[in-house]
């Protein structure tokens, strides 16, 4: 059983019934996070092997590299939910910290109260952005005539709807946790943020907070939700596509200024995280066509 992952840096939504015999499956799961919510009846998650029953007003954040394996209830009526596909803005991760069941999967259970109206609200909200602020169309995405929005603001829109979404279930749970992220990773997320283009191993980032190598990078995936590997590529990312859009150097000059170590491997990379070259990426975003 296998089922098609999504781009990394998609940022894509949709709502979907799913009746018995709908199956999702994800051995190595997305690059990228995914939230969904139940809105009517019932589905079944796996988190690391263990049977998770989804009702209505639970919602579920899976975090990259963890398996993505849900379904329909088999024995019920059409299991509705929302469910999203992003990257988090860097400044979420100070308080991107939801108990999780299993490694990389949280659940919340927000009701059928309130709670799960603004939740309702704000899918519907990303929904609508984010058919304006991706390029691809996946199965299910409702495609909407063009208006005057350009799709960085689209863009942008949809993250506060995702912001929005992940902070209700945040609320949730404050009551049980009262604890940011670990100082010592905060420490190490400043770094990165501050200077994405200065050189850095996780060797050294674990000698500037007394901890060895194997331990920081432990407890940043447990608190982070990715790796550090994986979270300097996308702040380094995400500031090339700014000086992309903003500012007129040169891609190679660009590479440089972000940390890569030749502008090829920066085209590679910016092309697996954006679904276009540096220079594509440059013309589309500065006709304000959707990327």
């Amino acid at each position: 059983m296998y089922t098609e992952v999504p781009a990394p840096d998609l940022l894509c939504a949709g709502r979907f019934d799913e009746t018995p015999g709908f199956t999702v499956y994800r051995e190595n799961g997305a690059r990228n996070w995914m939230v969904s919510l139940t809105v009517a009846n019932r589905g079944d998650y796996w988190a690391d092997g263990r049977h998770v029953t989804i009702e209505t007003g639970d919602l579920v954040v899976i975090a990259p590299g963890a398996v993505q394996h849900y379904r329909a209830a088999p024995d019920g009526p059409p299991w509705g939910y929302w469910w999203a596909h992003f990257q988090p803005r860097t400044a979420w991760f100070s308080w991107l910290r939801l108990p999780e069941l299993a490694p990389g999967f949280s659940l919340t259970r927000l009701g059928t109260g309130d709670r799960l109206r603004e939740a309702v609200g704000a899918f519907e909200r990303v929904h609508r952005n984010a058919t304006k602020a991706t390029v691809h169309a996946p199965e299910g995405r409702v495609v909407e005539t063009p208006r005057s929005r350009t799709g960085i603001f689209a863009t942008e829109l949809a993250l506060n709807a995702i912001e929005e979404i992940l902070l209700l279930a945040a609320v949730v749970h404050e009551q049980r946790r009262t604890q940011m992220l670990d100082p010592r990773i905060q420490q190490v997320l400043d770094r990165i943020v501050a200077d994405p283009a200065r050189p850095v191993t996780v060797a050294e980032l674990a000698r500037d907070v007394a901890l060895s190598a194997s331990r920081l990078s432990h407890l940043f995936r447990r608190e982070v939700g990715d790796s550090i590997v994986n979270v300097v590529l996308a702040v380094r990312l995400r500031k090339a596509a700014s000086l992309l859009e903003f500012s007129d150097r040169a891609v190679g000059r660009i590479a440089a200024d972000t940390g890569f170590c030749s502008p090829y491997y920066f085209s590679r990379q910016f092309h697996a995280r954006y679904g276009l070259s540096p220079t594509a990426y440059r013309s589309r975003v500065r006709s304000h066509q959707p990327v």
